[in-house]
């Protein structure tokens, strides 16, 4: 008993837990790798981890390849004597131009601007992760509700055929008593219009069940019906709401870690940047024989410093600053738009709970009050009036239960998707 309760308080301790049959489950999964906007979500998430290695690639040097050929006419020449009879001519560059080398360029110190752009890189990267989780969730949640739906639907769909069974079974009862001149004729008349609406009702949720079946079907490509037949999502709720562990909170504080990522960078531009440069090849041109290729190299720092560029720096990080406010703004909504459904959620799962154990108590009475009516009836003691009352209230009763358990399983899975609980396994 004790390891029992040691058990409890870890659960507890760790906040909700949830569980599906297997058969839900199975259609959870399959709507992972079937819903479009999980796959544009997934697909987003690869091209911000693409960012990730764009930003940290400026840690390394730039390595250029470069082979350029130039025809130049005229060139500078001077003439000089060589002897008292003979002048030769003087070429300072060649009529043909060649140059073939390979330079690098890499940065040496830009005063954490990389840094801040591969922070906001890896900060967007976990945003898209948490979106993705999110829409995982928010699927499950949906396949969830279609699952059950379509189970009360189910339900109330025998519930309806036991009702007109059980007019059916009347209808003989009163084509009896009316050859036997104990009823009349329009007591035969009520019980087929009774029949009528029951049938009606039936196709109603018949009409229903195909709609969320083929929501079903668009959700997870899968054109199945449920085996299951009970409400059997569990879920334990907690007191307080954890919103540190909802996916749109975290991808909300990512994007305020992008902000901040975002106004270092833009507030670093205003600072200068030191880079080196290096170059080796082989080019003509050089005295005394111009057309011979010789090799050459180059070695040198730059210092780049802003000095003016208008108002578009300070312009730059007012903006940044600003859309780190914006996040943070966001992110104070959201935690309250949260806190509030989960509120609601909890309030109507209490009070749905409450409804089905006050409904189940109505189902027993109105069922017992059935049974002594149906038979006064066939004794002759009851009228059909008191018998079709006696059977209106219980199929109101079974279907109010019915559908308390239902909205509280919509509830309790709320309340799950609220918290960020995975209560499905892959």
């Amino acid at each position: 008993m004790k390891k029992i309760l040691t058990l409890l308080a870890v659960a507890f301790a760790f906040g909700v837990q949830a569980q599906v049959n297997p058969e839900l489950n199975k259609w959870i999964v399959q709507s992972f790798s079937y819903y479009p906007k999980i796959q544009e979500l997934a697909t987003t998430s690869e091209i911000s981890a693409a960012r990730v290695s764009i930003a940290q690639s400026n840690y390394m040097p730039n390595i250029n390849g470069t082979a350029t050929y130039n025809y130049v006419d005229p060139v500078s020449q001077t003439q000089f004597p060589v002897s008292a009879t003979e002048t030769k001519t003087l070429l300072f560059q060649p009529h043909n131009n060649y140059n073939v080398n390979v330079g690098l360029t890499q940065t040496i110190w830009d005063f954490g601007k990389t840094k801040a752009q591969v922070e906001k890189a890896k900060a967007e990267l976990q945003g898209s992760k948490q979106n993705v989780e999110a829409a995982r969730l928010q699927v499950a949640a949906q396949v969830t509700s279609i699952y059950y739906s379509m189970i009360y639907l189910k339900k109330s769909i025998q519930l309806q055929d036991t009702v007109i069974a059980f007019y059916e079974k009347n209808k003989k009862i009163i084509e009896g008593k009316i050859r036997q001149g104990d009823a009349l004729h329009i007591d035969l008349i009520n019980v087929e219009n009774s029949i009528d609406q029951e049938k009606n009702r039936k196709i109603e949720f018949q009409r229903q069940y195909e709609r969320q079946a083929a929501l079903m079907t668009y959700t997870t490509g899968l054109s199945e019906e449920p085996t299951g037949t009970e409400f059997d999502f569990q879920y334990a709720t907690a007191e307080e709401l954890n919103a540190a562990s909802n996916p749109d909170v975290l991808a909300a504080e990512q994007r305020i870690a992008a902000a901040k990522a975002d106004a270092r960078y833009i507030d670093n531009n205003r600072l200068p940047s030191l880079s080196f440069q290096a170059g080796a090849g082989f080019k003509n041109g050089y005295q005394p024989d111009i057309d011979e290729m010789r090799f050459n190299y180059l070695a040198g720092v730059t210092l780049n410093v802003p000095i003016f560029q208008g108002s578009r720096l300070r312009q730059n990080v007012v903006v940044a600053r600003k859309s780190l406010e914006l996040s943070e703004i966001s992110k104070t909504n959201l935690t309250n738009t949260l806190q509030k459904d989960w509120q609601s959620a909890r309030a109507d799962l209490v009070a749905y709970q409450q409804q089905e154990q006050n409904a189940a108590t109505q189902v027993d009475a109105s069922r017992e009050a059935l049974r002594l009516t149906q038979v006064r009836y066939e004794r002759g003691v009851a009228t059909y009036i008191d018998l079709v009352f006696a059977s209106a209230n219980l199929q109101r009763a079974m279907l109010t239960q019915l559908q308390f358990k239902y909205q509280a399983t919509l509830a309790s899975t709320e309340l799950t998707r609220l918290q960020g609980v995975k209560f499905w396994q892959e």
